[in-house]
């Protein structure tokens, strides 16, 4: 911890800031009252990881998400509530509520265990009795929860990451106090790289505890002092999801993993016990798919993989299970214990009984289900973007992720669900926002985000949206930087029709190499007609045209091999010669238009930027918000947080510190009013930023702006221009806010 604390004198030497002490800590900044925020956007469009039905009310509906956290539905996912305060983790692998007392909740996440007592109003980090937090790991991740439903004061919880088939510990643990307090109880008689994905207690009988896990099923007599493999019957050990049937409690089903590798028989599918988990049979019966992936790759998309399963409590012989995989997707039902199936959950065809809504480029792959206790006719599933309810058994299905809105246009439910890349005013239109997803490409809305109309006709890649450029004097000219965002693929579309179509004008045959976009800008003093725009492609360099996107040409100069890990780009409004690069922690000027590069400052001095903005009403002042990075090679720890510099890029000073400081924003009236979001990446414990923070003093002071945010990982951040109290907030995981800055109004 010394040597740690020794990095920040160093860094500031480098950097000529002084006193390392007089820098604000983001995690230590007051609550502000300035900003309101409300939800904008549409909504669905992210991965829903887990449902599950009120057991006593059979309009409740809860949902969680990947990366958004928990909603509440009171109206059966009409619309939805997003309750993460207190939250600690938005990732939430699963859920699981009290049977006779549904205020109580807990929520298995890849941080832990979080427990409400209030139907999720406010959460409740538990860490008791599991392995301490780590900063660079998760050391409990949470891939099951279940409380036993005749003792319904203890509750299991097994560790492991399901969804990303990693995280295994072999370890269960068990709560006497409805998850306040935690012990582990497993006694290290599971395979210590086994992932816990499911456990279930016998009904009527809490000392039979199952557990399906990647190293089989594994039985406990004794609630959950010993334990033993329990998978006689099973072509294999790879176990996923697990329910007993309420009305026959010997009865007991599971799901196994597709293991075919291409040469191998299909042998997944589902499996009974009527001896409560001793033995086991296949009842893979007619009408169930047994598709194999034909080359061996990607089994689990292209081999039939059913996995969610659900029992009627009413009808130990009707089951219902959910096909994640591409090829199969869809709800499948047996009424006969399994000898015979059938789809029930059909998006195309003569017999499509699905209302899909705007979501359409997606399948029904079915992520999770759940049926309703309280009105076991009512099943709901989530997909990688999408909730439908069926409340006949699967005679209809209604979409539950959006709602409609006039003239075919998108309007959100509360199932915010999203991450934003990118939030944009339009220079000229006073309403208009362009919002860039991942995943769900360009939105634009013509009412500051309470409706939108999905962008992307025409384009090859409309998928991920990375950011848009608006011709301010031809505004139905518009680019758009669109690819992948897991891999280095992209090129940039131009519409000439406000958005309504697109087509792709930045590609390799035009001089523009295969990459993402991650940054462009327009010149504003070229001609109408004859736009020039600069952007930067990731691993190739720095490119601009001069005739609106038909011609490229690469201007990285003498940059080198630098120019193919750009990160930011600023174009000089006063002389189109003048570019700034930022490349990881460097930033590089050109005053000739690219042929010639220089460093603007001390080698070491900055840390990872994140993004690169220059005050609207001053070039040379800039601020770069930084994420921490440790240098392996140089031993030596680059601190993340807000800088400035006054003088273009030579000098700079610290104003905020912060791990993971995402984007900046200057208030258009005063060079003093500066905005700053925080996040943090999901890959250790307590994951989250602190939310948005504003200074009203140039940076010296701080404070938290986060009421009516429900998520404290935002992103991207815009003041609009035409009205500076307006600000757009995009997050990743609750879509898009919208805030207004009741204090500027007093700012001259």
């Amino acid at each position: 911890m010394k040597n740690i604390l020794l990095v920040p004198v160093v860094l500031f030497s480098l950097l000529g800031l002084g006193h390392g002490a007089d820098v604000s800590e983001a995690g230590a900044a007051p609550e502000g009252h300035d900003i309101s925020w409300q939800l904008a956007g549409p909504s669905g469009g992210g991965w829903i990881q887990s449902l599950a039905f009120d057991p006593r009310d059979k309009d409740v509906l809860y949902a969680g998400c990947d990366v958004g956290g928990f909603f509440i539905s009171t109206n059966a996912g009409r619309t939805f509530e997003i309750r993460n305060r207190g939250l600690h983790d938005y990732f939430l692998e699963a859920i699981a509520v009290h049977p006779q007392d549904s205020r109580i909740i807990l929520l298995g996440t890849e941080s832990g265990i979080h427990r409400t007592a209030d139907r999720g109003l406010t959460w409740e980090y538990v860490r008791k009795g599991f392995p301490p937090e780590d900063r660079h790991r998760f050391t409990a991740p949470i891939g099951a929860v279940c409380f036993d439903p005749l003792q319904p004061s203890t509750v299991y919880a097994g560790l492991g990451r399901p969804r990303w088939d990693k995280g295994g510990a072999g370890a269960i643990y068990r709560s006497e106090d409805t998850g306040a307090n935690w012990r582990r109880v497993d006694g290290g008689q599971l395979p210590g790289d086994a992932i816990i994905s499911a456990i279930a207690v016998q009904p009527g009988n809490s000392r039979t505890v199952l557990a399906a896990t990647s190293a089989g099923i594994f039985r406990s007599d004794d609630a959950g002092t010993t334990w033993k493999l329990s998978s006689d019957g099973l072509p294999h050990l790879y176990a996923e999801e697990l329910a007993f049937a309420p009305s026959a409690p010997q009865t007991v089903y599971v799901t196994l993993r597709c293991t075919a590798k291409g040469k191998e028989p299909w042998n997944g599918g589902v499996f009974r016990s009527d001896d409560a988990g001793r033995t086991w049979r296949g009842i893979n019966g007619a009408g169930l798919p047994k598709q194999v992936s034909k080359d061996g790759k990607d089994v689990r998309h292209f081999s039939a993989n059913p996995k969610e399963l659900a029992v009627d409590p009413r009808d130990a012989n009707v089951l219902y299970i959910g096909h994640r995989d591409w090829v199969t997707a869809g709800v499948y039902k047996t009424t006969d214990g399994g000898a015979h199936w059938q789809k029930v959950a059909r998006k195309n065809g003569a017999d499509a009984n699905m209302e899909y809504g705007w979501l359409t480029m997606w399948g029904p792959s079915v992520q999770c289900l759940a049926l309703s206790p309280a009105a076991p006719d009512r099943l709901a599933f989530g997909t990688s973007g999408t909730i439908f309810v069926t409340d006949d058994q699967c005679g209809a299905w209604r979409q539950r992720y959006t709602a409609a809105a006039p003239e075919g246009r998108i309007a959100g439910n509360g199932l915010a669900v999203t991450c934003a890349w990118r939030v944009q005013f339009d220079p000229v239109r006073t309403n208009r926002v362009y919002l860039c997803y991942m995943d769900i490409g360009l939105l634009i809305s013509d009412d500051l985000g309470a409706t939108c109309r999905r962008s992307v006709e025409g384009m090859q890649m409309g998928g991920n949206c990375f950011g848009v450029l608006v011709d301010p004097q031809a505004t139905n000219t518009l680019w758009a930087a669109t690819g992948w965002w897991n891999r280095n693929a992209g090129d940039l579309c131009r519409s000439d029709d406000d958005g309504r179509t697109w087509r792709v004008v930045g590609q390799p045959a035009a001089g523009l190499p295969d990459g993402q976009v991650l940054a462009m800008a327009l010149d504003p003093r070229s001609k109408a007609g004859q736009r020039r725009l600069v952007v930067i492609s990731n691993g190739n360099g720095v490119f601009e045209t001069c005739d609106g996107g038909a011609s490229w040409k690469n201007i990285s100069g003498d940059l080198g091999d630098i120019a193919k890990k750009p990160c930011g780009l600023l174009l000089d409004p006063a002389d189109g010669t003048h570019l700034i690069v930022a490349v990881e922690r460097e930033l590089r000027e050109t005053r000739d238009g690219g042929r010639t590069w220089q460093q603007l400052h001390a080698a070491g001095a900055l840390p990872v930027i994140k993004q690169l903005v220059a005050d609207p009403r001053d070039f040379r002042t800039l601020y770069i918000a930084g994420r921490e990075t440790f240098d392996h090679a140089a031993r030596r720890l680059y601190q993340g947080g807000l800088y400035r510099s006054a003088d273009g890029g030579h000098t700079w000073q610290r104003l905020l510190a912060d791990r993971y400081v995402a984007g900046v924003a200057v208030s258009p009236v005063s060079h003093d009013v500066l905005y700053v979001t925080t996040k943090d990446d999901p890959y250790h414990d307590d994951p989250l930023g602190v939310g948005v923070l504003k200074s009203a003093d140039g940076g010296r002071t701080w404070r938290r702006e986060n009421s009516g945010l429900t998520l404290l990982n935002p992103k991207g951040l815009a003041v609009s221009p035409h009205d500076p109290a307006t600000l757009l907030l995009g997050t990743s995981g609750n879509s898009v806010f919208l805030g207004r800055d009741a204090a500027i109004r007093n700012v001259k």
